[in-house]
């Protein structure tokens, strides 16, 4: 029997009735008897010298349990995103940007914990601030670290021959294209509860996407070994990346272990707009040169992200936005060059996409770009130059599994109508204009080549056939926890209802490690196969002793034993309750890192991924030419996560991703002037909601990851990473205007099309 039973199927979402009913527990929901209130006091400008901070007041307040500064701090006061460590728990001798915590304070109310904070007293220095990355690239720009370039880093990765890729191009185009500074709006700000246990343990809930290295930080600063420490994921209400890092978690800790009372901390929404990291707007310079068939010859690309004042995840950002910026497609010579760069506005971070949304929309733009002067079709110049399994990208890594991208193409092509789009009419009305866009993509799964990434799991089996599956991962809504589940229930044989998962907890379960790069699905899938195959060998053996077959003939389905397909009067509990009795092996850890195999060219990139996901998306639009309106009247997403595991959650997540692209295209910008946001709530923030988001039609082409999980890869990411470039494409088919900016706000549009022959 090789259908797989679970596998494929359709599966509700693990903890769905529990949200949706109410019953869901998240961090503001738990309750601890003596719990005190923590807030934070976060800078009132975004470049000063911090010449004093006196929180004597503050301490003598009747209703206050503690109050810290960075002189309190008993271990390491730094957030440990990445080496070194640049930024402070609590702000010493600058603030750096607006967000920047200088005290922390718990009290029994809120109200007294507002109290206090309006007592501390701090004597600022006003400094100087550099708000352009630019402007901060020059000589003599003001620096947001004395004695330090303001240049935190510069990658370049160089392959073939650019000189001469560009001698032998026909034409050669150069754009550059800018993309916006973005808030996740996550439904749950950030939020943890924490408090000491009666082994004097350090316990933290927090809504997190990686409690293991939660864990470590939280050990770190507070100055105790990382076995006193207990981090336990509760539901967590979105995450997008931006609980990548430890938000207050740490702070919560530090309160609770100087109160000596459980504290809680959870911000208010302008709170964490105010603090949480951002996507990072980015400027891309792209040069492209081709042949007048259209083969690509050379791509030269230069990168500058505004990192904010530290570098928390900006450098590992625009590392992947330099990887990528070629796009899904073979190019031979490339110089692909990203700049991390410090300035005084708000900190920028992981976001999901991890810079493939901005580094795709300024190739996926350019492409149309060079269809338009080369006089051929976009899905024509994108099927000729699309990447094929065995073809070398610009970081020397091979791709190992390449057919998705022209699947997808040909899909999309197809779903949206591609080669009848001019049958409908380009004017339906005197101030509207009808437009059709494309754009394709490659999504690197996984952190990529010399980077730790890998995950435990454990499995345990009752001897009823039930099973108890224990993982690290963090689920923030996308459905790591339904895939683990089924993957598990798949290998050990056994129904979906048999599995129970306990959520990430660092007493229960392995580290998985974070939740990002759309790597979970991979990683801890394979995990939990590790795991499942010894717990399935002691159930097949039992099952060789009772019937008297071999091994080979028999396999585990839905809960029952078949032989060469034929059904069996025997089922998992009994043969788990009989491997129980002969001493067999029920209980299995499992353990998976990433595996490249492939050897790379000397000089290529070390930290080149190999295992991409591959996807196409098309966009129909009207353009209002007299107010400058786009409406998008459809949106076909077509994606390659390998073997689709679960099809409800993959449509889920396809959807999902096309309304955040859409916001991206069209709505959200997050406006920042002199270091200071002038969008600093949902109130003045656009995001689309349900009655804004178009038709969106998903697919999926299952083309399996030799290395995959039952040949999965990750889909989390890729559908928000080319809807932007989707839509911008067909409103400049539509308008024949030159747009190179998103949002694609009515000002910016009408700006276009009065101005057609200017440069942006």
């Amino acid at each position: 029997m090789s259908e797989k039973a679970v596998i494929g199927s359709p599966t509700p979402a693990a903890g769905s009735q529990e949200i949706v009913t109410g019953r869901a527990r998240y961090c503001p929901d738990l309750q601890i008897p003596g719990t005190l209130v923590g807030k934070l006091l976060y800078a009132p400008c975004p470049a000063a010298r911090i010449l004093g901070i006196d929180v004597q007041a503050a301490r003598r307040l009747h209703g206050v349990h503690a109050v810290l500064t960075a002189a309190d701090v008993p271990g390491e006061n730094t957030f440990v995103y990445t080496y070194p460590p640049d930024q402070p728990l609590l702000a010493a001798d600058q603030v750096r940007y607006r967000g920047d915590a200088l005290a922390a304070v718990a009290a029994e109310d809120e109200a007294t914990a507002r109290q206090a904070l309006a007592l501390i007293r701090v004597e600022y220095q006003a400094l100087p601030g550099i708000f352009d990355p630019l402007q901060a690239m020059q000589p003599g720009a003001a620096q947001v670290w004395p004695g330090r370039s303001n240049i935190a880093d510069h990658l370049v990765i160089e392959h073939g021959d650019l000189q001469a890729g560009f001698a032998r191009a026909d034409i050669i185009l150069e754009h550059t294209y800018t993309t916006p500074r973005v808030e996740h709006a996550f439904l749950e700000t950030e939020s943890a509860l924490a408090y000491l246990d009666d082994d004097g343990v350090m316990v933290v809930y927090a809504s997190s996407q990686a409690a293991h290295r939660d864990r470590m930080q939280i050990a770190r600063s507070l100055g105790i070994p990382e076995n006193r420490v207990r981090v336990i994921q509760p539901y967590v209400g979105g995450a997008f990346g931006g609980k990548d890092e430890a938000t207050v978690q740490i702070h919560a800790a530090l309160l609770a272990q100087a109160a000596g009372r459980p504290v809680r901390i959870v911000r208010t929404r302008e709170e964490s707009i105010l603090t949480h990291v951002k996507r990072h707007p980015v400027a891309i310079r792209l040069r492209t040169g081709a042949t007048a068939d259209g083969k690509l010859t050379a791509v030269h690309a230069v990168l500058t992200g505004d990192a904010g004042p530290y570098n928390n995840a900006s450098r590992e950002v625009m590392g992947f936005a330099a990887v990528t910026a070629s796009g899904a497609y073979f190019t031979p010579n490339a110089r692909l060059e990203a700049y991390t760069v410090y300035t005084n506005n708000p900190i920028s971070g992981a976001m999901r996409g991890f810079g493939v949304p901005q580094a795709h929309f300024a190739c996926e733009a350019q492409m149309d770009a060079l269809a338009q002067a080369l006089g051929l079709d976009p899905l024509e110049i994108r099927l000729r130059n699309g990447l094929e399994t065995g073809m070398e990208l610009p970081t020397g890594a091979r791709v190992r599994e390449g057919r998705g991208m022209q699947a997808c193409l040909h899909k999309a092509a197809e779903l949206c109508g591609w080669q009848e789009r001019h049958a409908l009419p380009r004017q339906p009305a005197p101030h509207l204009r009808r437009g059709f866009g494309l754009a394709a993509l490659g999504f690197p799964i996984g952190m990529g080549r010399s980077v730790p990434d890998h995950a435990g799991a454990t499995l345990q089996m009752a001897v009823d056939g039930s099973v108890i599956l224990y993982t690290g991962a963090a689920d923030m809504g996308q459905g790591t926890h339904t895939a683990l589940a089924q993957i598990a229930a798949e290998a050990l044989g056994v129904s979906i209802e048999s599995v129970r998962l306990v959520r990430p907890d660092t007493e229960k379960t392995f580290d998985a490690g974070a939740s990002v790069a759309s790597r979970q699905t991979f990683v801890s899938g394979n995990a939990v196969l590790q795991a499942a195959a010894p717990i399935r060998q002691a159930l097949l053996d039992t099952a060789c002793e009772e019937t008297g077959l071999p091994c080979e003939l028999l396999s585990l389905h839905g809960g029952r034993l078949y032989a060469e397909g034929e059904l069996l009067p025997l089922g998992v509990p009994e043969l788990a309750a009989r491997a129980w009795e002969r001493s067999r092996r029920l209980h299995a850890d499992g353990f998976y890192a990433m595996e490249y195999p492939e050897e790379l060219p000397p000089g290529s990139y070390p930290y080149a991924p190999a295992v991409y996901a591959f996807g196409a998306q098309a966009a129909q639009v009207l353009v209002d030419i007299e107010t400058g309106q786009v409406t998008v009247e459809k949106l076909i997403a077509v994606h390659d996560p390998g073997t689709v595991i679960n099809p409800q959650g993959a449509l889920g997540q396809i959807e999902g991703g096309c309304a955040m692209g859409f916001g991206y295209a069209l709505m959200e910008e997050l406006l920042v002037e002199g270091g200071e946001m002038l969008t600093s709530s949902l109130d003045s923030y656009l995001l689309p909601t349900a009655k804004d988001t178009p038709p969106i039609q998903a697919a999926a082409v299952e083309i399996p990851e030799p290395y995959g999980p039952f040949g999965a890869k990750g889909l989390g990411e890729p559908p928000v990473s080319i809807t932007a470039p989707a839509i911008l494409n067909a409103v400049r088919d539509a308008t024949g205007a030159r747009l190179t900016q998103i949002p694609l706000t009515p000002e910016r549009v009408l700006w276009a099309l009065e101005n057609k022959s200017k440069k942006p």
